[in-house]
C-alpha cells in the first residue's frame, strides 16, 4: 500500500507541475509597444544630456569631442567610432582624472536604451564633468546612418 500512496503522490505533483506551467505560460505579454517607451523613459533621466548623431558627428569631425567607448574591450575590438577612447563603464569612475575635459565628453554603447552610457554620463556629472553627453541611440545608430567605423586598435 505505501508504494501505490507514493506513486499517486509524485502523479498528483507532476499533474500540479504541468498545470502551472500550462497557466504561467497562458498569460497574454505585454505588447513591446507598450513597454518599450516606459522602459526607455524609466531608463533616461532628464538630468542626463544627450546629443543627437548629426551633432555628434559634427564635433568629431570639428575634433571638439572626446569619444568614450563604455563597451567591454571585445566588443570595442569588433567596432567602434575611430578615435574613441575605451573605457569600460565599471572603470569610467577611476579615468575621470585622466579625460580631456576642453572638449565635449560624448558617451556611447549598443545598450537598447543607452543605459552604459546615461550611467557613465552620470559618473562624470557627480565628478564634476559638466560637458558629458550621452550619443542618441549609441553606435547602432552611427552605423545605420553610415558614419565611419573602425575595428582592432584604431
Amino acid at each position: 500500500m505505501p508504494r501505490n500512496l507514493i506513486y499517486a503522490v509524485a502523479a498528483v505533483v507532476v499533474v500540479g507541475l504541468v498545470a502551472f506551467a500550462v497557466v504561467r505560460s497562458s498569460k497574454p505579454a505585454a505588447p513591446p509597444e507598450a513597454s518599450a517607451p516606459a522602459a526607455a523613459e524609466a531608463s533616461a533621466p532628464a538630468d542626463v544630456p544627450f546629443i543627437e548623431q548629426a551633432a555628434a558627428k559634427q564635433l568629431v569631425d570639428q575634433n571638439g569631442a572626446t569619444l568614450l567607448d563604455v563597451r567591454d574591450a571585445e566588443a570595442y575590438l569588433v567596432a567602434h567610432v575611430p578615435g574613441a577612447l575605451q573605457i569600460p563603464l565599471s572603470r569610467v569612475e577611476g579615468e575621470v582624472p585622466f579625460l580631456p575635459k576642453e572638449k565635449t565628453i560624448v558617451a556611447y554603447c549598443t545598450c537598447p536604451h543607452d543605459e552604459a552610457a546615461i550611467e557613465a554620463v552620470q559618473i562624470l556629472q557627480h565628478a564634476g564633468v559638466q560637458n558629458a553627453k550621452v550619443l542618441r541611440g549609441g553606435l547602432q545608430e552611427w552605423t545605420r546612418l553610415g558614419y565611419p567605423t573602425a575595428s582592432g586598435m584604431k
